[in-house]
């Protein structure tokens, strides 16, 4: 009996082990599989591509993966390296990816496709390649990832001659146009140094001085406003120009204010003069704040609808419309044929950027064409580099105005009133900035700030170096760095020494 019991044990122990390695061998069968469609990391590695010493790693910016690989290197037979989820297979343009092989990344947009392992996922993911400078590119390229930009334009310039120019991105981002230093963008506040070299072009013709009066009986643009006081008659073009008029104190921004710019109750522009005539209306007297008295030439105090006067006076004393003037007779004298006063989409240019709004803030709503000296400028990188070589003090290029004009511009203005925007305010020249306090030593440079743009340039550094940053949306957010315009500021000085 005791046998029985005993082989009876055996044999339900060895059923029993048989049962658990067959459970254990249905749950390898059986195993769930992946189910992620992830693409984890992008390269170029160093040792299987020619002409790429160290492996070139994609930096994602708005579900993009954007990557440089050294200048010379040629785009057609890459060998990338993908990382993706585990078990999932990868498409690079359609065709399945193979490790190891060369594939054609000279188009504007290649395409890789994750599966995922189980085939229930599928993730589309867009790469773009370039060559170029990695160690600047990746900066503009975290710039755009922390800022939301589709695209950015770079152009840096050693004396005379463009040391590097790029774009990143899109310049459309619904046809996925890659963005070049050869696209038209918005310039916003560096419209005033265009609208600057128009009144000096007239300065030098003895056609305006700068110290003549602009309203009144005996001003430039006398019989065109009325309701002109004594304060508004003491203001010069040279107050116009160093933001020292004092003609918009104590207002809100009559350029960007709906009340001051638009028809009442519509999204119509007024003309720049009706801008103007509300302006000098509700500024009527010297303005105080208790401690400076902001008449004319007191103190600093930036104006938009000051440059849409300058606008005017152009138009006035050429007898020429303002776009007309600044290209036949400033523009044309640089060679320079493709820049030109900008307009809502439906205007767009065939190689101007698309602008982008973020937040609340509308890229097409303000009326460039009526605000045309302060903000109406599109233009691109290259462009600017050309403008910079004709008005530097260095006779390699000849330049357009004689030293004496230059040196009024890059001087700062000297005000008369007390305080730190008064005495003490050393940062402003005609037209132009001077004197940053931590970058472009040297330099007269000037930014630009409106929605769907953000933009930068500087010329003549201490050390011979000009560039320009511009892009195609303003972010109203901070990185660790600052706003959009900090990192916009930091990148070209950086860059700028970068290529010294």
């Amino acid at each position: 009996m005791k046998r029985i019991f005993s082989r009876a044990v055996t044999v339900l122990m060895v059923l029993l082990a048989v049962s658990a390695c067959r459970s254990t061998h249905n749950l390898g069968t059986y195993a769930k599989k992946n189910d992620k469609a992830e693409l984890t990391q992008f390269a170029f590695p160093a040792g299987k591509n020619k002409g790429i010493g160290t492996t070139a790693t994609a930096i994602v910016a708005n579900g993009v993966h954007y990557i440089t690989v050294p200048e010379g290197t040629g785009l057609r037979k890459l060998v990338p390296e993908i990382t993706a989820s585990e078990g999932a297979t990868v498409f690079i343009d359609g065709a399945p990816y193979k490790a190891g092989a060369a594939y054609d990344f000279s188009g504007d947009v290649q395409r890789v496709k994750i599966v995922s392992e189980d085939g229930g996922k599928t993730g589309e993911y867009r790469i773009c390649v370039k060559t170029g400078d990695s160690t600047i590119d990746r900066r503009v390229y975290q710039f755009m990832r922390d800022f939301s930009i589709p695209g950015v334009s770079l152009s840096i310039m050693k004396g005379t001659q463009v040391v590097y120019s790029s774009g990143y991105g899109f310049a459309v981002a619904e046809t996925e146009t890659r963005c070049t230093p050869d696209h038209l963008f918005r310039m916003a506040s560096i419209s005033k140094q265009f609208c600057t070299l128009c009144i000096m072009q007239l300065k030098e013709e003895g056609r305006l001085q700068l110290d003549q009066q602009v309203f009144g009986r005996n001003g430039i643009l006398k019989g065109l406003y009325h309701n002109i006081t004594p304060y508004h008659e003491g203001i010069t073009v040279r107050h116009l120009l160093s933001h020292s008029s004092g003609i918009c104190k104590g207002l809100d921004d009559p350029a960007f204010n709906n009340d001051f710019r638009f028809y009442s109750g519509t999204r119509n522009p007024v003309p720049t003069d009706t801008l103007i005539q509300r302006t000098l209306d509700a500024r009527q007297q010297p303005y105080s704040d208790g401690t400076v008295t902001w008449s004319p030439g007191s103190a600093y105090n930036y104006s938009n609808v000051g440059y849409c006067v300058l606008h005017r006076i152009v138009e006035v004393v050429s007898g020429k419309d303002y776009e007309r003037f600044l290209k036949e007779d400033v523009l044309s004298r640089m060679g320079i044929t493709d820049t030109h006063i900008g307009g809502y989409k439906e205007e767009r240019r065939p190689n101007e950027c698309v602008f982008y709004s973020q937040g609340s803030a509308n890229g097409y709503s303000n009326p460039l064409r009526e605000l045309a000296g302060a903000a109406g400028i599109i233009t691109s990188s290259n462009q600017l580099m050309k403008v910079l070589t004709y008005i530097d003090g260095d006779d390699t290029v000849p330049d357009i105005f004689s030293r004496e004009t230059l040196q009024e511009m890059y001087t700062a203005y000297r005000f008369t009133a007390p305080g730190k925007y008064g005495e003490e305010y050393h940062t402003y020249g005609l037209g132009w900035r001077v004197n940053h306090a931590r970058r472009f030593p040297g330099a007269h440079y000037h930014g630009g700030d409106i929605a769907g743009t953000a933009t930068v340039w500087a010329g003549g550094t201490d050390s011979g170096m000009s560039g320009a940053l511009i892009c195609n949306s303003r972010s109203y957010i901070r990185n660790e760095t600052g706003d959009i315009d900090d990192n916009t500021y930091s990148i070209l000085d950086d860059a700028m020494k970068y290529f010294q």
